[in-house]
């Protein structure tokens, strides 16, 4: 980013780091981290998904994140999040049991922290998180490096983490060799709690995440890069049954242990000065070893209104076949599983589903060398769409075919 900052003039350099800081996850920070600088941002989200035919899913995430700098080489980083869940679901994924749903309640919360050596033109990260809800627990433990060369022109990026994931699930014992007579878990009460009823599985993640970014002009910048996944444990919802058959059989979700994952993925942004604007493009493919194949492509806009005042639009749409076992509920009862696995998860499934937002940010800078509190305040609200067109009338959550994201948030570094 050191290039870009040497660029033409400050507007230019302004946004392509905005632009790019979206995209890539960035940050909007205008410049170099100052020994004993700080930051501090809060973001509230509600994701709301409405149904046809009961009260859907709404999602309240609140979250919160500090960041301090130790002298000019140490950085600091904690964080602390919530999902407060609430709504209605169809516990059995059928022909005739999609529209009787269940009402449930959880909340997710997560905390986390990092510590990152930083120099001029390279830095390192050691991070850890702890995520827990009534039957689900994660660690997860992240190492990250950077590295410029080129005078800065690129930065290569390598990221790895591990979590240790435990998921609560009924005992079904009696079950094994037959998972037809798998019993799904009613509630979540005793979970991690010795219940003979209840058992605990594992399910360990493998992330490796390499990226390239190349700062082609003042006003290009380009990145490729890639995700290695491999998840290896247990992965199914252990609430949801699926009817199998004509004889109205409905055993527990059953998916693979093991999947393995992979995506590669370019993204650009371009400032146009001349509009006070920059333009990001983002284009992704997804394989995995369950079969399921993904496309997916964004583009954004970014424009300045005035001197403190960027309005951004979005656009994204991806596009899925669904995983080698899925089948929408009338397959599944006119011919049975496709082996011994069997899902009524929607993300399984072939669909497509188009995003479209827009967000619009009150950026403030000091003028000069103005002795001010802050040294930059961010106050923005953003509200997006999502559609979703799936391939059935039969498949999972048909009676939910949209969503709406809205979001506030508030950033300072002073």
């Amino acid at each position: 980013m050191q290039l870009i900052r040497r660029g033409k003039g400050r507007l230019r350099a302004r946004l392509l780091i905005v632009s790019m800081g979206l995209a890539l996850g960035l940050g909007g920070g205008s410049g170099e981290a100052q020994a004993g600088e700080t930051s501090a941002a809060q973001h509230l989200t509600v994701f709301r998904e409405p149904s046809s035919t009961n009260d859907g899913v709404t999602v309240i995430h609140p979250q919160t994140d500090v960041d301090t700098m130790l002298g000019a080489s140490v950085k600091l980083a904690a964080g602390y999040s919530v999902d407060i869940v609430t709504g209605a679901t169809p516990v059995i994924f059928g022909v005739d049991a999609v529209s009787s749903a269940t009402k449930f309640s959880d909340t997710r919360q997560q905390v986390r922290g990092s510590v990152t050596y930083t120099r001029p033109v390279a830095d390192v990260t050691v991070g850890y998180s702890y995520g827990w809800e009534h039957d689900y627990q994660s660690h997860s433990l992240t190492v990250a490096t950077r590295s410029d060369f080129a005078e800065h022109a690129f930065t290569l990026g390598l990221s790895f983490t591990h979590n240790f994931d435990r998921v609560c699930d009924r005992n079904n014992a009696a079950a094994v060799g037959n998972p037809l007579e798998r019993l799904a878990l009613v509630k979540s009460d005793h979970c991690f709690q010795g219940d003979p009823q209840i058992v605990t599985r594992h399910l360990d993640i493998d992330s490796l995440e390499p990226s390239l970014t190349w700062a082609v002009t003042p006003r290009l910048l380009l990145q490729g890069g890639g995700t290695v996944q491999i998840l290896d444990g247990f992965q199914s919802n252990p609430y949801r049954r699926v009817e199998l058959g004509s004889a109205g059989r409905t055993p527990q979700e059953s998916l693979p242990g093991l999947r393995q994952r992979f995506a590669v993925f370019g993204r650009a942004a371009y400032a146009v000065p001349a509009l006070h604007a920059s333009l990001q493009g983002m284009a992704r493919v997804y394989r995995d070893t369950w079969a399921l194949q993904a496309y997916s492509a964004e583009l954004a806009f970014h424009e300045y209104l005035t001197r403190f005042l960027i309005l951004s639009a979005l656009a994204r749409v991806h596009s899925q076949v669904g995983a080698v076992f899925y089948r929408d509920a009338e397959g599944y009862r006119l011919t049975g599983p496709v082996g011994q696995y069997w899902t009524g998860d929607r993300e399984l499934s072939t669909m497509q589903n188009t995003l479209l937002g827009g967000k619009v940010a009150y950026l403030r800078l000091p003028e000069g060398d103005a002795r001010t509190l802050f040294n930059e305040i961010e106050l923005s609200a953003k509200f997006e769409g999502l559609f979703y067109e799936l391939a059935s009338a039969l498949a999972p959550n048909a009676d939910r075919r949209r969503a709406y994201i809205g979001q506030l948030a508030l950033s300072l570094r002073f």
